[in-house]
């Protein structure tokens, strides 16, 4: 069965049908960091659908509230606010006559239409917890990782892609228009989520805004997560919008309209730039995160495993995780033991711990680590789940006494990406030029990566001296390291603690 063919199957078994709220006037929303905003009666409608509804119980940032504890935002803010900085951005682009191939109002109203609405429904395709739930979905399904390969997406984007192309919301969008007025192309606002468009040599740009180098999406998630994580960020956004432009560029894909940046923006953009990867190094890649996103990252391997009963619904497939959210994850009570059992733990903050760290400074690779082609294999491997997966699998069975693979975990981050900084969009002066070229993007990324990059092994209590040994043997023999002393110093593993008892009233008399 096709991918689009699972998906409209899904739809149709468990929506039915998407019934459109009779909304008669705008709504006002306040949002906390970007201030009050207006959405239109037929905006209203798909905000108040059960997809988007379900996304006020899907944490932004996964479990770091666990770590940051005011980080406690949700997909569903994320997206209105995606909604209003996509309009800041449309409204930058028109006051700086970047529109005029828009000649009329009701073409420019149309555009505006479809770049909000896409933004609204931009992340429906997520499962639990964000982006944790993508590693298990991709793993436990061949075709949605074909699918993600072939649409050059992300899993949440695929699914999201063939979620609004359903029938079932192609019955939403007729709705829509038959009660607003307001016309829209399912396909169209499917591809913009993706960042594709029928005819990129004229309208690449409109999926640029959404998913592009520079996109909102990109622009409030690292404004929203620095906010309520409390990690503070220098960031001239407002800078930024008013140095966007649109141009036709000569790609590697042929010619293509293009969302561009003038050279006035240029700081704003390094300012971004810098944000992503502090936001890795705090947030991201922060150790008590990673340990925690990989005991739930157990639990959703055990639940497509036994396959139990949630809510009354039967979770077999990747795609069934979108029946449920973080909440329904963390109730969970009558399931297998196991499953029952790492629940509490998360409940009651009893993660796993780090037994091994993996790092340039905790392996022996010469003076200059980061051109050790024995790192980069380390690293790279971060980036095939499913054989880390394999890996871990091997680490459990020697460690035995009963040790699992949801027990143990062996987790190497993905360095964040930054393909902003690589592509010919800014405009300096009559040429185009990239960020990379002006700002120093390959030694920050270096210098992030060789001192403040780690990867670990991370176990529950019981199991965590025994995951140090066997995981460093297992790691020396798979990748052809040594680990120095700093690999089990950095762990931070104290001697069993022994409780010495004494009655409180023998005051020693002898």
């Amino acid at each position: 069965m096709s991918y689009d063919s699972v998906i409209n199957k899904f739809m149709n078994d468990y929506y039915k049908e998407i019934p459109v709220a009779n909304i008669t006037n705008s709504k006002i929303i306040h949002l906390t960091n970007i201030g009050t905003h207006s959405f239109k009666p037929h905006e209203i409608a798909l905000i108040d659908t059960p997809l988007l509804q379900r996304l006020k119980f899907i944490s932004q940032l996964g479990p770091s509230y666990y770590v940051f504890p005011t980080a406690r935002h949700s997909r569903f803010e994320h997206t209105l606010g995606v909604t209003i900085i996509i309009t800041q951005m449309f409204k930058s682009l028109s006051d700086n006559s970047q529109l005029k191939f828009l000649t009329s109002i009701s073409q420019k109203e149309k555009f505006l239409n479809e770049i909000r609405f896409a933004a609204l429904a931009h992340d429906i395709g997520h499962g639990p917890f964000s982006h944790v739930s993508e590693v298990v979905m991709e793993e436990y399904s061949d075709a949605l990782h074909s699918e993600t390969l072939k649409l050059s997406c992300k899993c949440h984007e695929a699914i999201g892609y063939h979620l609004i192309k359903s029938d079932v919301f192609k019955q939403f969008f007729d709705d829509i228009s038959k009660f607003y007025g307001v016309t829209l192309n399912p396909d169209e606002i499917a591809n913009l989520i993706i960042g594709n468009v029928n005819n990129p040599e004229e309208d690449q740009f409109k999926a640029d805004l959404l998913n592009g180098e520079f996109d909102a999406d990109k622009l409030d998630y690292i404004i929203r997560d620095s906010y309520f994580s409390g990690v503070q960020l220098a960031l001239g956004i407002d800078r930024f919008l008013l140095s966007l432009g649109i141009e036709n560029i000569q790609t590697k894909y042929g010619n293509k309209k293009k969302l561009i940046l003038t050279e006035k923006g240029i700081m704003a953009m390094e300012q971004i730039v810098i944000g992503k990867i502090m936001l890795h190094e705090a947030i991201y890649h922060h150790q008590k995160v990673r340990a925690i996103d990989q005991m739930i990252i157990a639990l959703l391997r055990m639940i497509l495993t036994k396959k139990p009963e949630i809510n009354g619904e039967r979770i077999e497939t990747p795609i069934d995780l979108l029946k449920l959210d973080d909440y329904d994850i963390l109730k969970l009570q009558n399931c297998d033991g196991k499953i029952n059992e790492l629940c509490k733990s998360l409940k009651n903050r009893k993660t796993f711990k780090r037994a091994l760290v993996i790092s340039p400074k905790t392996m022996i690779l010469g003076e200059d680590p980061i051109n050790s082609a024995a790192f980069w294999d380390v690293l790279k491997y971060g980036e095939f789940p499913q054989e880390l997966r394999k890996l871990n699998r091997i680490l459990a069975e020697r460690i035995g006494n009963d040790c699992t693979e949801f027990d143990v975990a062996i987790d190497i981050p993905i360095p964040p990406g930054l393909k902003e900084t690589t592509q010919k969009l800014i405009k300096n002066m009559d040429r185009f030029t990239t960020i990379k070229d002006i700002f120093p993007q390959k030694e920050w990324l270096d210098a992030y990566i060789a001192n403040k990059w780690s990867g670990h092994i991370f176990a529950a209590e019981k199991y965590r001296i025994l995951a140090q040994k066997e995981g460093q043997v297992l790691l020396e023999e798979q990748f052809h390291i040594e680990f120095n002393e700093n690999a089990k110093k950095f762990a931070k593993i104290n001697p069993p603690y022994k409780k010495i008892y004494k009655n409180i009233f023998d005051f020693g008399t002898g």
